[in-house]
């Protein structure tokens, strides 16, 4: 009997040790693991990095079939599209910006103050709706720039 028992520890064992594979399973463990790289680069503003992260996750959903994750790499994906746009108008509204105000200073020389003001007024109404403008400091001192102007203007 000891023989027998023996035998049958010893197959318990090597049973244990062999690891049911299961695809399934470790796609969703690399998903979990790719999802946590994405994250990571996204937090780090490394928005190169975290699509492709994002893109491997979707292919690898899709080849599980893990719906799931592919409408949440896509909700993603577009949160750093709108996080890169930011970042783009941003760049193109402080270019702008510094041209809008040395036409802004040229007109205030000139004391054409109403179209100096109406010059700023257009510039914001176009960007507006792209970007919270209050965000950028160049825009704020221009406006407390108009404002001040604007109260000098009427005391005169």
């Amino acid at each position: 009997m000891k023989r027998k028992e023996k035998e049958r520890k010893k197959g318990i064992e090597q049973r244990q040790q062999k690891t049911i594979k299961n695809p399934r399973l470790e796609a969703l463990s690399e998903i979990s693991e790719l999802i946590n790289d994405a994250n990571d680069s996204y937090m780090k503003m490394d928005y190169d990095n975290a699509i492709n992260y994002s893109e491997k996750v979707i292919r690898l959903a899709i080849k599980s079939n893990f719906e799931q994750h592919i409408e949440e790499q896509q909700q993603f994906l577009i949160k750093i599209a709108e996080k890169v746009q930011e970042k783009y108008f941003v760049s193109e509204i402080n270019e702008a910006i510094k041209e809008i105000e040395k036409i802004y200073n040229i007109l205030l020389e000139a004391k054409q103050i109403s179209q100096a003001h109406e010059i700023l007024e257009t510039f914001k109404r176009h960007y507006q709706d792209k970007i919270d403008l209050d965000s950028i400091p160049l825009i704020k001192e221009l406006e407390m720039k108009d404002r001040r102007e604007w109260v000098k203007n009427k005391v005169e």
